[in-house]
Formats: structure tokens, sequence, C-alpha cells
């Protein structure tokens, strides 16, 4: 009885298509990086992009491979360790 109607796309469908490999115009890379029109703009020798006539295309999957390059890793740090060889290297080792 709970039948969908023929036509009916669902949500999972909606966000299934916009999250898949596709291509991005200057304001959605923009957009999409986190980046000014200018900075992208500086960056384009070294982003993978299309030019068509005047337009620059930018395919979703490149750019996510680009950024990757460069990713950086944090490092477990001891805080209280950095802190107590600071301390001990003003006071010096008291007995």
């Amino acid at each position: 009885m709970n039948q969908v109607p023929q036509g009916t796309v669902s949500v999972h469908e909606i966000v299934g298509y916009l999250n898949e490999d596709r291509y991005l115009g200057m304001a959605e890379a923009v957009a999409y990086l986190g980046l000014s029109e200018r900075s992208l703009r500086k960056l384009l020798s070294q982003i993978p992009h299309f030019r068509v006539g005047s337009k620059l295309l930018f395919r979703k999957s490149e750019i996510d491979s680009w950024i990757l390059r460069y990713r950086e890793l944090g490092t477990e740090v001891d805080l209280g360790k950095i802190a107590g060889e600071a301390l001990k290297g003003i006071l010096g080792p008291r007995a």
C-alpha cells in the first residue's frame, strides 16, 4: 500500500547525483575549495582544468586528487612533556 509513485526521486538518489564526479565552473570550484577566485586563478598552472572557450571547468575528482597532495598529517604532541622540558630548561634541574 505504501507504493512510491512512478517518476518520484528519493532524497538518497538526489544526494548521490550531487556527489558524483562532475564538472564545476569557476564559482563552484571557488566555493568547493574555499579560495578566492583570484587565488584559484593563480593556481591554474597546478590544478587540472579544462578551458571551453572562455569558461574554465574543473572535474571534482581531479580537484580532490590535487588537494590531497597538500594534506598535512598532524602529529601526536604531549604538551605536558613539552612544558616540563621547557620548565627544566628555564629553572634548571631541581632535586
